[in-house]
């Protein structure tokens, strides 16, 4: 059985086909919307809108080497693997599991999870890009390799060119869209490749216990960002000591609780800056900056341009 068809038969054991590539979960695996799209041999891109998931209800998979890489557009999700190692994210992040990863349970926000995962098989993929690009240079040892031999799963923060192509994946029409498509994933996956960890794959999970009380910590942070919260404050919050909240919080998100919490006031900025009619100094208020000169100093080191004039 290739993977195409193996992939077209696990989907028809959990969902109903409701129409070309549209499929509605079924029983007690959860309910939900998935749409699938064939991007080339190897690759599949599937859309999901679910309101539950309930993984304990799947068909036992084949062994395959194979990666889920997904992007969370709205909502959330926290999986607890079968060897209890546990990992969440959050709209805007990059979750990637591989075939050895088995999802335990699964716990949606209260408005579900809306996300957009490429489905990947190794070995076709590979082959697909090498005849892609002319070349021989995608290799076992260069693509994923870390993750691939490991039994655990990765979560961080996308960029905001990651967010932009896969957000494209799902609303490119016109004449050549399936060109369009291929182009958006094979970039997506290349950028996503050019993520260089050097941590240890033994690592990447912390107990689940431990992984909850640093997902509160992010919660507390994006709830107060007009606040100056400090990482002792913070720890005293969650009931966890500060070395391990620091090290613990760059090892899930990718990056230290002061550049994550300065990336998140911004994008906060960029929003009300769109949105509203605020001036730049209640904006900078509302982003936990009494100074207007410090925040347009912080946006433009982020964005290359003042606030006053990105608004314009």
């Amino acid at each position: 059985m290739n993977n195409e068809v193996l992939f077209k038969t696990y989907m028809n054991l959990i969902c109903k086909c409701e129409g070309e590539e549209v499929y509605r979960m079924i029983g007690p695996v959860g309910e939900g919307i998935i749409k699938h799209t064939h991007i080339a041999k190897g690759i599949e891109l599937v859309y999901s809108e679910l309101e539950s998931y309930n993984p304990n209800y799947q068909e036992e998979k084949r062994e395959v080497d194979g990666l889920e890489i997904m992007y969370i557009a709205e909502g959330h999700g926290e999986f607890e693997l079968q060897n209890r190692q546990f990992v969440s994210g959050d709209k805007g992040d990059v979750m990637i599991f591989n075939s050895k990863t088995a999802v335990r349970k699964c716990s949606l926000g209260k408005s579900g999870m809306n996300c957009i995962s490429l489905i990947i098989f190794c070995e076709d993929t590979i082959a697909f890009l090498n005849e892609f690009f002319d070349t021989s240079d995608f290799n076992d040892s260069n693509f994923f390799s870390e993750i691939r031999k490991s039994t655990s799963a990765v979560s961080y923060p996308g960029s905001d060119l990651l967010e932009k192509l896969f957000l494209e994946m799902m609303k490119l029409p016109g004449e050549f869209s399936a060109y369009n498509l291929k182009l958006a994933v094979v970039q997506a996956i290349l950028l996503l490749m050019q993520r260089k960890d050097k941590r240890d794959s033994t690592d990447l999970y912390f107990s689940g216990t431990t992984g909850r009380k640093v997902q509160n910590a992010r919660r507390i942070i994006n709830s107060n960002l007009e606040q100056e919260i400090s990482i002792e404050e913070l720890s005293e919050k969650i009931n966890l000591n500060r070395t391990t909240l620091q090290k613990v919080f760059k090892e899930m998100y990718g990056l230290t609780i002061n550049e994550y919490r300065t990336k998140s006031r911004i994008q906060l900025a960029k929003n009300l800056l769109a949105s509203t009619d605020l001036s730049i100094t209640e904006i900078a208020g509302r982003c936990g900056y009494t100074n207007a000169s410090k925040f347009s100093e912080v946006f433009k080191r982020n964005e290359g341009i003042l606030p006053k004039n990105w608004r314009e």
